[in-house]
């Protein structure tokens, strides 16, 4: 049966969002069965995830990464914005937050972007992924980046306790499985040296759902973002998990970055940031959705950023 001209439109918007979600070239020949695909694939993995059992979980995170990576192959092969990419405005402020050289590990490295920018500033990292299969072909070239597996939650069965200066996660966390996320968190402690920094980054639950779910106009994560997070959580996960103090981190929007270069880290700001997500809380969700995602009029970001610093 012939497609109608208004189903053809529909699946042109479809494609079209998922295109700018995921950053694909728009050369790449993609069909809204693709993406339907995708989605019913993600949605079916997301629930292998949460129902899985802890002693089984990493065998069941990296088997579902690998399968979703071979099933949906565009998501590698057509990529396409690293022409329009900046390494010194997308990674600048960690320079500042990390204060100089030194030894770095990130948990869930991908491509290993931020971690090759530090390397060429004389930092020494190590780079993790879940899968086995993704990550060391981008960094093997760095000699300041060495490759590890981890299952990104029990860091102190492959690392030494007081190990690193620092610990970083970028988009991360959101992929954990929730009853995991404060044993990471405990991990993370253990691995960093005393009064060493733990940089987290996530979206922003009142700014999602961040994952595929969006591209479908839902206004929670049902996908591969197992749980999103706000601020006032996050800061009590890590405090419970041992950490000292806790500071908010906030960036200029890119648009604005281009111009100037302001970022800083505080906990003044950490309570203006609580402040407004409680407001934004009593909202009713549509409306605290649509209000998160346009945070930046008043220094709302739609990510949640902090530095913990382990005691002394």
């Amino acid at each position: 049966m012939d497609r109608l001209p208004a189903d053809r439109a529909t699946d042109e918007a479809l494609v079209e969002r998922y295109r700018r979600k995921f950053h694909l070239s728009p050369t790449y020949p993609l069909t809204a069965e693709m993406v339907q695909r995708h989605w019913d694939l993600e949605r079916r993995l997301a629930r292998e995830l949460l129902d899985s059992k802890p002693d089984e979980r990493w065998d069941v995170f990296e088997q579902a990464y690998t399968t979703l990576y071979t099933s949906c192959p565009w998501l590698n092969e057509a990529e396409d914005d690293a022409h329009t990419r900046n390494d010194d405005l997308d990674f600048r402020h960690f320079l500042t937050l990390l204060g100089g050289p030194q030894d770095v590990y990130e948990v869930g490295s991908g491509k290993a972007r931020l971690l090759r920018y530090l390397a060429r500033h004389g930092y020494r990292c190590v780079a993790t992924e879940v899968t086995r299969e993704r990550g060391a072909t981008w960094i093997e070239q760095d000699s300041n980046v060495t490759w590890k597996n981890s299952d990104g939650i029990h860091l102190s069965r492959f690392e030494a306790a007081d190990r690193y200066d620092s610990v970083i996660s970028t988009h991360v966390v959101e992929h954990m499985h929730p009853e995991d996320v404060l044993t990471h968190m405990e991990n993370v402690r253990t691995i960093l040296k005393p009064g060493g920094k733990y940089i987290l980054s996530m979206p922003h639950k009142y700014a999602g759902p961040a994952d595929l779910s969006e591209v479908f106009g839902l206004n929670e994560p049902i996908c591969m973002h197992l749980r999103e997070y706000g601020w006032g959580e996050t800061e009590a996960m890590l405090r419970q998990a041992g950490f000292g103090r806790v500071e908010a981190v906030y960036i200029l929007p890119m648009a604005v970055r281009r111009r100037m270069n302001l970022h800083f880290a505080s906990r003044a700001y950490l309570g203006y940031a609580k402040l407004v997500e409680a407001f934004l809380g009593r909202m009713p969700l549509t409306l605290n959705r649509k209000l998160g995602r346009v945070g930046q009029l008043y220094l709302f970001r739609p990510e949640v950023f902090v530095v913990a610093h382990k005691p002394r």
